[in-house]
């Protein structure tokens, strides 16, 4: 016990030990990284401390495991997301209750040999959550991704020849590795439960067999897509005159020479969008070959047309370096000078006559021969290239930073930035979304009471990120789709903090992403799921509330002015606390599942705008939430809700469950279901639900409204079958919720059959109408049939 104590405390010394060497210094300045840096760079530069400072390899510092601990700690942090974020946004004091890691570190041998096994290889993508949503989710194309962990061997047994497939598929499909250890989520999502796991997308179909190149190869193939022409004298006309848009690439083969069909299907593949490439076999078709002049080798035509006199010999037989050849055939991308590129931008505000790609280069910057097959990929795009060199003053009013980079002019008007991986796949899909929306990229000129911010009369939807964040980088997509789905009235941008340090600051922008929708000047910070769906109910919230907003005079007429028929549902709440933020989308959802049901009423009170009222109501906690009723004798009464399930699903069953607010819904039993309900002449309506049902929860509030609006027609009963096993058995239930209806016993009839009439609707309205159709009209019920069991059968 004595040796115990003593351990906790030395713990408990070391912790407040390692607090104090890391109060005060910035978490990014020890890793020697920059704030905006990657995941990939965060990593890449924890390896490289983790090597020269292990203790292992510093056993005269006795310091050495301390800064260890240290630097471990801060690696911790910053390669999570949400860490990241509390840090960016509070410090280490945003830490302190969500973080207690980083008391333990591996071996020297493990950080030196297998840590980040993939980050140094140019052919192998590695994914994070983020990329996989934008790269791998969002396109139909073909990845083969290697799920692997650090600290499994089979995977280090894997990796060179991981490497090989990637050389040997570069350009063919897409080669990802994702660390399951840094992206456990990820994984999991994915069904990853052991490692290596090599899965193949978008079918998402596991890869079970041998594990060496020529296999892998051959599984991968499978799924390529591209397709090679059989050229011969019967198609050979017609198949130049359907595929006329696109120059030739064409592989004579002679008695001997030819590509393999492996490597014919990988030139294919590589070259899909910019060339058809076709096979003619000359052995077979000498007549042909002899009027284009060939007996073997490979050509490529360009759009005068294939004739004897045209083709430019490609040599060599690796796919990867024919295609290289081809596309130094392809025409370069434009580049446009001053007077062409200022008008492009002098058209801005008012728009293209055609979308623009722009692809920013500086004078030094390799030109990507890859990029040549861009205005293929985009026919209905201009495409050009300006050297910020010669133009850097232009550049500069665009705040263009970074090389290469790529900006879409839109046909709407403004520009949007690309932030992706320079490839010509992953460039080409960003400007085809990019052109179908109004998104554009933001900066100070842009801010100002003609156009957005805190001034201006014009709604705005504008989200405030950085580049290196992986949430921001997931919701990029998302805002885009909201932009493109919301039908008019709102105008959405984008603001990158990396470039707009200032402009951000002067927003008080400290965490990213930020979103805020400006509507009549008025900002209001969303808290929401990160998807377009959940971001348009967000802006259909804000310009038609929901909830009533209430301050010290509303509330007294309204809550404490309320009469024994009205309950509010209140929500006293600060905008800076990060539990009120998350309850705020429910307390929306709340108001509007309740919307219908008479008597019940939702508001909300911002109490750092009206501490006055909060604290006259002892409000001294976030979020508060209580319900107001008036007792009998008409006094005001509230009751908290104090349940950690703050979501608007949780809260209506506490209600009803707590006999807070008045059922129309009688509850039946085993025995009570026999006599008032098979046994009754008048209809029945019966919801058959479980307590742990969320969307019998959902349903509650309808299915009131149903019962008060049929009152008098249609008796409503309620059925739990967690309580009644025996009763819901009987009816033969397949889910819940269940909504039966009985229409009374038929003349000569003892009783209704116990299934009774499976009603699937299950909105309150279009339920009404249905059953305002084939109800009888109205009849007052006798005492002797509301209350049958009150009356001897004899």
């Amino acid at each position: 016990m004595k040796v115990a104590r003593m351990m906790r405390r030395s713990f408990v010394w070391f912790l407040f030990s390692l607090s104090v060497v890391l109060a005060g210094d910035d978490f990014y300045e020890i890793l020697g990284v920059e704030r905006s840096a990657t995941a990939k760079e965060i990593r890449k530069a924890f390896k490289k401390l983790a090597i020269t400072k292990h203790p292992d390899k510093n056993p005269d510092d006795p310091k050495a495991h301390e800064t260890f601990l240290k630097i471990t700690r801060v690696y911790e942090v910053l390669k999570d997301e949400d860490l990241r974020k509390k840090y960016d946004l509070h410090g280490e004091e945003g830490l302190k209750e969500d973080f207690h890691g980083g008391g333990q570190y591996e071996s020297w041998n493990f950080y030196n040999e297998e840590f980040g096994i993939y980050d140094d290889d140019q052919e192998i993508i590695t994914l994070s959550r983020s990329d996989f949503e934008q790269s791998v989710d969002g396109t139909q194309d073909i990845w083969f991704i290697n799920f692997y962990s650090p600290h499994c061997s089979h995977c280090h047994e894997l990796a060179p020849t991981w490497r090989e497939l990637a050389k040997e598929l570069e350009g063919v499909i897409r080669i990802g590795a994702v660390n399951c250890e840094d992206d456990f989520m990820l994984c999991q999502q994915n069904g990853i439960h052991s490692f290596p796991s090599l899965v193949m997308f978008p079918a998402r179909e596991k890869y079970h067999g041998n594990r060496n190149t020529r296999d892998l190869v051959r599984h991968a193939l499978k799924f390529v897509r591209a397709e090679v022409i059989e050229l011969w004298e019967g198609n050979f006309q017609k198949s130049l005159e359907e595929n006329s848009e696109k120059p030739w690439l064409i592989a004579f083969c002679g008695e001997e020479s030819c590509l393999s069909r492996t490597n014919r299907l990988k030139l294919s593949a590589i070259l899909a969008d910019v060339v058809n490439f076709g096979t003619l076999r000359c052995k077979h078709n000498e007549n042909l070959c002899d009027k284009l002049g060939k007996e073997h080798g490979i050509f490529y035509y360009g759009h005068d047309g294939v004739t004897k006199d045209k083709g430019i010999e490609i040599s060599g037989s690796d796919p990867q370096e024919i295609a290289f050849q081809v596309m130094s055939q392809l025409p370069d991308v434009k580049d446009l000078d001053r007077e062409v590129f200022g008008n492009l931008v002098r058209k801005m505000t008012k728009g293209q006559d055609k979308d623009w790609l722009v692809h920013f280069v500086d004078e030094e910057e390799h030109q990507e021969i890859e990029f040549r097959k861009l205005p293929a990929m985009l026919p209905q795009f201009r495409i050009g290239r300006v050297n910020c060199r010669k133009l850097w003053d232009i550049c500069k009013k665009l705040h263009v930073n970074k090389f290469p980079s790529f900006y879409v002019f839109k046909r709407s008007g403004g520009y949007e930035i690309y932030y992706g991986r320079d490839t010509a796949p992953d460039v080409s899909a960003f400007a085809r979304d990019s052109a179908s929306t109004t998104l554009v990229s933001l900066g100070p000129d842009d801010f100002n009471p003609n156009k957005v911010g805190p001034s201006s009369q014009q709604p705005w939807f504008v989200d405030f990120f950085a580049p290196w964040c992986p949430p921001c980088m997931r919701l990029l997509p998302e805002f885009r789709k909201a932009a493109r789905d919301y039908d008019g009235g709102v105008n959405f941008g984008t603001v990158d903090c990396t470039i707009h340090g200032d402009l951000c600051q002067m927003y008080n922008i400290r965490s990213y992403p930020t979103t805020i929708f400006y509507n009549q000047s008025v900002p209001h910070q969303y808290h929401g799921h990160h998807d377009s769906f959940h971001i348009l109910q967000f802006i259909q919230d804000t310009l038609n509330p929901p909830v009533v907003s209430l301050d010290k005079g509303t509330f007294r007429q309204l809550v404490q002015g309320t009469d024994r028929s009205t309950v509010w549902f209140v929500d006293f709440f600060a905008p800076w606390c990060g539990p009120c933020q998350q309850l705020a989308p429910e307390w929306r959802n709340l108001a509007k599942m309740l919307k219908d049901l008479d008597g019940v009423k939702v508001g909300q009170v911002d109490c750092q705008a009206h501490g006055d009222l909060c604290s006259s109501e002892n409000v001294n906690s976030y979020p508060t939430i209580r319900l107001y009723s008036k007792s009998a004798e008409g006094l005001l009464q509230f009751y908290y809700y104090n349940s950690w399930a703050r979501d608007a699903v949780n809260i209506i069953a506490w209600m009803f469950e707590s006999n807070l607010v008045p059922s129309n819904l009688e509850p039946i039993n085993q025995n009570t279901f026999y006599w008032k309900v098979l046994r009754s002449s008048k209809p029945w309506l019966i919801d058959f639900y479980a307590p742990w049902c969320n969307h019998c929860h959902m349903f509650r509030p309808k299915i009131e409204v149903v019962a008060k609006t049929l009152k008098g027609r249609l008796r409503v009963g309620k059925v739990n079958c967690d309580a009644d096993q025996s009763l819901c058995q009987q009816v033969a239930l397949s889910g819940y919720p269940s909504i039966r209806l009985y229409s009374g016993i038929s003349p000569g009839k003892d009783a209704q059959h116990p299934y009774g009439e499976e009603v699937d609707i299950y909105e309150a309205q279009e339920l009404i109408e249905y059953l305002e159709d084939i109800l009888p009209e109205d009849s007052k019920e006798s005492e002797s049939e509301r209350n049958p069991l009150d009356h001897d059968e004899l």
